[in-house]
């Protein structure tokens, strides 16, 4: 029978509760993130319009609270991967639960030549319960178009 130290008993119970609690604490976890109210941000469509390229998103509010306000700081990028221009989409109001759908034409650009949007920020998030960082935080992106949106 070998004799062990109680600080080698000690660290064994703590390593194996800890490794009995992990999977139970991963999907409690999981569950968090999954539960946690979100902004979601289609890219839907890239049209063109004569010589402006219509984009059109997709906006669903659900934070659990009305955005009264919410205007986007992006960079467009070409195709080649370099800037092509800075673009502020104003989507105006999302109420909470709903959605929204919204489209912006911008002059003078083949949407052929868009080969990437990114969300750099956003220039205002203004709602009775917001502090004014949820438009970004909760903020998910996906494009249901050929070209990518990121943030």
């Amino acid at each position: 029978m070998a004799i062990v130290s109680p600080k080698l008993a000690i660290l064994s119970l703590a390593l194996g509760l800890a490794v009995a609690a992990t999977p139970g604490r991963a999907q409690e976890q999981g569950r968090i993130a999954q539960d946690q109210p979100a902004l979601s941000l289609d890219l839907n469509a890239l049209e063109q319009v004569g010589q402006a390229c219509r984009l059109v998103f997709v906006a669903t509010n659900a934070t659990g609270a009305a955005i009264d306000e919410m205007s986007l700081e992006t960079v467009l990028f070409n195709t080649g991967g370099t800037v092509d221009r800075f673009a502020l989409f104003d989507f105006q109001s999302l109420p909470r639960g709903k959605t929204r759908v919204r489209q912006f034409d911008l002059p003078d650009i083949s949407c052929a030549d868009i080969g990437r949007v990114l969300v750099n920020g956003a220039a205002s998030c203004k709602g009775p319960s917001l502090k004014g960082s949820e438009c970004m935080d909760l903020l998910g992106l996906k494009s249901s178009s050929k070209t990518e949106i990121v943030g």
